[in-house]
């Protein structure tokens, strides 16, 4: 498992508001998570639910400021109960 890229991606998600909502603006699961790859962070989309569904992550901590514009587009923003970013 990549422990330290997911690490590393939440890290730069809370950092930086223009890279988390690039990420959020992916369509779906896969373009969201070819973003994250092409910027450098190798994980798979089962291993940063894992990750959050286990605590190791917190991804409504994360994505608190992300505009809510994007849940009209049917984006799932908190992984809760199997929906999330990756899901």
């Amino acid at each position: 498992m990549s422990k330290e890229a997911v690490k590393q991606f939440i890290e730069k998600m809370k950092e930086d508001e223009a890279f988390a909502e690039k990420i959020v603006a992916g369509k779906d699961k896969a373009e969201r998570l070819a973003l994250a790859r092409a910027e450098g962070y190798d994980f798979s989309a089962e291993e940063f639910n894992e990750m959050a569904e286990i605590g190791e992550i917190d991804i409504d901590q994360t994505l608190s400021y992300v505009p809510k514009n994007y849940e009209s587009r049917g984006i799932r923003l908190f992984v809760r109960s199997g929906t999330g970013l990756f899901e």
